[in-house]
């Protein structure tokens, strides 16, 4: 009888590889790794930049954070990577308020590596801008939009705009700068809107450079002085800093002596009564004469602006609520027209301009200012009735900063001031509205003024 063969523990199969074309199976395996490591190699290293040769562009600009375009397509800002093929292109660099600056450059490429690290071409630009103060009312305009969506939080950051326009206009020191500043301050109503005001003043101060002790000192000097000629600032820093600090200024005699409003009532009267296009107007005399019309525009006046501009009757969804609101207001007031922007409302003055009698051929019908619209309430009874009225002012947080009205102009405002009493009781009152929007309880009035 025939022997098993005995069973072990470690009866693992043996695989012999055999040879191939007269190779030992070392010589060959060698090769097919071999040739595996080079496909690898080119497929990653060398077939990118054969099939897309490209490089990274770096432009660099003078100030910083330009949009670059490359064959007018915005691709980024300057000072990031940007990869772009290999070839001629138009390089741009783009920045607000700045004269654009291009060059046509020939982007090369390697083939080694492009995938993992592109070759990399450097480009340089310096912008200039031949009206500064305009550049910078473009970031002041922003910082303004900014102040309207009140105090960031830790969800959500607002930019530094107006310190990011001083660096970037800094250098060209001039008064107009310091003024758009000024306008630009009439919207410090959060803690964040102060920090990049006082961080835009500093670097207007040292030319947009990094602040020196001695630019820091002028800046100081500037703080104090205004505070020390702006009586209301006490309250509004009261209100605006930490409370710990709130606190302290609160105790302290600068905010005593200057939270004490001290009333006095302006010489208001009127002069006479005269009809005009219409409309009944009244002279009115303070620190300046004007006229300004009895009561709000009434609707049969603007239908006749309506009939010669169909335009804003077309654009009625665009400009009106679905209806042309008639609001008396009053039992004793004639009907007004309401429910229209604040762009139909100028449009309307614009337009009763053009129907002047010669005599006035040298003044202007506009919307009432905020200072004008006031004296006239202290003297105008059914100013005290309830509604509000477009004025033609910007609405700042901030009035009582007073500023250079061409730079209170640039800046701007994304409202309008609307003025107002809730009752004949009430003190008068001012808000904002959005000049494209309307609404049935505001109406308007016209002014009628020398054409500045």
């Amino acid at each position: 009888m025939q022997k098993k063969p005995a069973l072990t523990e470690n009866n693992d199969d043996n695989v012999k590889l055999k040879p191939c074309m007269g190779m030992r199976p070392g010589v060959y395996l060698t090769i097919i790794y071999s040739f595996v490591i080079l496909l690898i190699f080119f497929l990653f290293l060398i077939m990118p930049g054969l099939r897309n040769p490209r490089a990274a562009l770096i432009v660099k600009t003078e100030p910083m954070g330009a949009a670059v375009r490359v064959n007018d397509i915005y691709m980024g800002l300057a000072g990031s990577k940007i990869i772009i093929p290999k070839g001629t292109h138009t390089i741009t660099a783009v920045m607000p308020g700045f004269e654009e600056v291009s060059a046509v450059c020939e982007i090369p490429s390697r083939v080694f590596g492009s995938l993992f690290s592109p070759k990399k071409y450097k480009v340089e630009f310096k912008l200039e801008t031949n009206d500064p103060a305009a550049a910078f009312a473009h970031y002041a305009n922003e910082f303004a939009q900014w102040t309207f969506m009140g105090e960031p939080t830790s969800s959500w950051q607002i930019p530094l705009v107006l310190s990011d326009g001083a660096y970037r206009t800094g250098a060209y020191k001039n008064d107009d700068l310091q003024e758009i500043l000024k306008a630009a301050s009439r919207f410090t109503s959060t803690q964040a809107a102060l920090k990049d005001l006082l961080r835009a003043k500093t670097l207007l101060d040292s030319g947009g450079n990094a602040p020196s002790p001695a630019a820091l000192l002028s800046s100081f000097n500037d703080a104090l002085l205004f505070l020390s000629q702006t009586p209301e600032s006490a309250y509004w820093l009261s209100r605006l800093l930490p409370p710990e600090i709130a606190g302290k200024i609160e105790e302290s005699n600068w905010y005593k002596n200057n939270t004490v409003k001290k009333i006095t009532v302006p010489n208001v009267t009127i002069q006479r009564r005269t009809q005009i296009a219409g409309i009944s107007f009244l002279e009115i005399q303070s620190d300046k004469n004007f006229l300004i019309s009895e009561y709000p525009v009434s609707p049969s006046l603007f239908e006749n602006f309506l009939n010669e501009n169909p335009v804003y009757r077309e654009q009625k969804k665009d400009y009106y609520p679905e209806e042309i609101s008639i609001n008396p207001l009053e039992t004793h007031r004639p009907d007004v027209i309401t429910g229209i922007t604040w762009y139909a409302a100028d449009a309307f003055c614009k337009w009763l301009t053009a129907s002047l009698p010669a005599l006035y051929a040298r003044q202007e019908a506009r919307l009432p200012s905020d200072d004008e619209w006031e004296a006239a309430s202290l003297v105008i009874e059914n100013m005290k009735t309830a509604g509000w009225e477009w004025c033609d002012d910007f609405y700042a947080h901030l009035p009582f900063i007073k500023a250079d009205k061409k730079a209170i102009a640039a800046v701007g405002s994304p409202e309008k001031l609307v003025r107002g009493k809730t009752s004949p009781s009430m003190k008068e009152t001012g808000a904002s509205l959005q000049p494209e929007l309307s609404s049935p309880y505001i109406t308007f009035r016209v002014v009628i003024t020398q054409k500045e």
